[in-house]
């Protein structure tokens, strides 16, 4: 698995006190329950010229973590966040070198996706307008247009660069945005706002302004959901879990939030048995609509997070995938063999794609 150097250095200081890495720990559990060999290597750990890299990997008999020369693997499950010109010019040699992904690609591009999806008929019904920032008076138009809406970095995860407008009944605009802390503010004056937005997304090569979806409540809390779609070890495609993500009070995102399994959130909304199934059903096929066109766009995925809201109305919108989901809501959600079959499905998929090499070419 290709990581950030900060993983690899985090396990080998840990230990044995690997909750704070609970994902690296079930993927060594799963790896020795699949038989599916598995070790982590960051840039910094590959050896080009001589085609080897320095891996850390989970050693059971003596419950510690150890390191060892290993061949370039088979295939590549790449969770690096890591841009810099090594991290591409390794990605690139593996591919050059026949080494089949995981995943097609290890991120997205918000407007990318966005603009490749408005092309399919069965699609472009779950996405909320959009458009690309190009001035300060785009986003003004837009903004009295639709009353709230949101602004996003298209590169970041959701967690980062995601700034929620909105017009107040009385003059001005409400802004909040997620620094550590939930940061909620006005400003009477569109000009003034717009140093605030500038401040935010100096830095990014391109940002896009998105309609507000109007996200079900529960109570003052917005919430939305994380889907963990996966293939199997058969090549199928496996709807792990469907989390709601309950956020904080005026956040424009649900990080760190409570999390509950689909159908428990459905039942303390008051909807009856029938209803939920109803919406599952629902949600599914958008899942597996969504996931397909990815892969129609993209290539081969072993995994996405979806993430997607559901209004009032029961409309179902998209709002990102990631290919590097954390599995953190799923965790806090459901149960232990839940959890488990999301890092057992990885390492399976790989398997099978070793077996079936043509299953991984786009």
């Amino acid at each position: 698995m290709f990581v950030v150097s900060s993983t690899v250095v985090g396990l080998h200081r840990h230990g044995q006190r690997m909750n704070g890495y609970f994902r690296f720990y079930e993927l060594a559990r799963a790896s020795e329950m699949t038989g599916v060999p598995l070790y982590f290597f960051s840039p910094r750990d590959v050896h080009l010229r001589k085609r080897q890299v320095l891996g850390t990997y989970y050693n059971h008999a003596r419950m510690r973590w150890e390191r060892k020369r290993f061949p370039l693997p088979d295939i590549l499950y790449d969770r690096c966040a890591s841009t810099s010109p090594r991290a591409k010019t390794i990605r690139r040699r593996f591919t050059q070198w026949g080494i089949i992904p995981l995943n097609a690609q290890h991120h997205f591009d918000k407007w990318d996706v966005y603009m490749k999806l408005l092309n399919d008929a069965q699609i472009w019904p779950y996405l909320p307008r959009t458009i690309l920032y190009r001035r300060p008076e785009d986003l003004l138009a837009f903004l009295l247009r639709y009353q709230q809406v949101y602004v996003k970095a298209v590169d970041k995860s959701r967690s980062r660069k995601v700034l929620r407008l909105a017009v107040l009944p009385d003059g001005g605009y409400e802004y909040s945005f997620f620094h550590k802390a939930v940061v909620v503010g006005t400003r009477a004056r569109f000009h003034d706002l717009y140093k605030i937005i500038r401040a935010l997304f100096k830095s990014e090569r391109k940002v896009i302004i998105q309609k507000a979806i109007p996200l079900i409540r529960l109570s003052d809390h917005t919430v939305d959901f994380r889907a963990e779609v996966q293939r199997n070890g058969q090549g199928q495609l496996d709807i792990v879990g469907i989390c709601a993500r309950i956020g904080q009070a005026r956040s424009p995102i649900t990080i760190h939030a409570d999390a509950l399994p689909f159908e428990q959130f459905w039942q303390l909304k008051g909807l009856t048995p029938l209803q939920i199934r109803r919406l599952r059903a629902d949600v599914q096929q958008f899942l597996l609509t969504i996931y397909r066109a990815i892969e129609s766009n993209y290539g081969p995925f072993g995994e996405l997070g979806i993430d997607f809201g559901i209004d009032e109305d029961e409309n179902i919108w998209f709002i990102e995938c990631n290919a590097k989901s954390a599995k953190v809501s799923l965790y806090k959600a459901y149960d232990e063999d839940t959890v488990r079959r999301a890092f057992i499905n990885p390492l399976e998929y790989a398997r099978y794609l070793y077996h079936n090499r043509q299953a991984a070419v786009p």
